[in-house]
């Protein structure tokens, strides 16, 4: 898409200030325009977009919002987990501010997996924030992960398939690259 200078540098803002990529933040004012204006309706454009598909589960974390394990950490729950990245939520009162390199803020989450040989500590990007009520939720992607933390994640979610707890169907994509 062709943009002027200023357009490009509203989008940015916009998005920033919205915790959102620029093509999120697109995808989003498209999709809004498209249903109220009749074309799609919503059930048409909510396809999976993610790599991986995401297991439900319920775990504590501890979130270091500089990035650094020496920083405070604040307590918070995973409510969902992929290869690629969890969903977080905070407590509505907790201080917890995150810090932003670029533009989207960035930290290091750490939590236990059930029957796991260690604990994950993973780098991640906030792609979204949203403030549901009592909580605030983050949706994440991992920022360079390690091998070994992956084939951990990979170990648990298919242990969880094999238990028949898992609440993702039809799961063939939790290779690790």
């Amino acid at each position: 898409m062709r943009l002027s200078r200023k357009f490009r540098d509203a989008l940015n803002r916009a998005a920033q200030k919205e915790c959102r990529t620029v093509a999120s933040l697109l995808n989003k004012v498209i999709a809004d325009y498209l249903e109220k204006e009749g074309y799609l309706l919503k059930s048409e454009f909510e396809e999976e977009r993610r790599e991986f598909p995401r297991e439900k589960i319920n775990l504590p974390v501890l979130t270091f919002p500089e990035g650094e394990l020496k920083s405070a950490a604040f307590p918070g729950v995973v409510l969902d987990v992929s290869m690629g990245g969890v969903l977080l939520t905070y407590a509505k009162g907790t201080e917890i501010r995150f810090t932003s390199k670029g533009g989207l803020p960035y930290f290091k989450v750490c939590l236990g997996l059930p029957k796991a040989e260690k604990q994950l500590s993973l780098d991640c990007v906030a792609r979204h924030m949203r403030d549901i009520g009592s909580e605030i939720q983050v949706g994440t992607s991992f920022d360079h992960p390690s091998k070994s933390d992956l084939q951990e994640l990979s170990s648990y979610l298919i242990r969880r398939i094999h238990e028949g707890r898992s609440t993702v169907r039809g799961v063939n994509r939790l290779h690790y690259k």
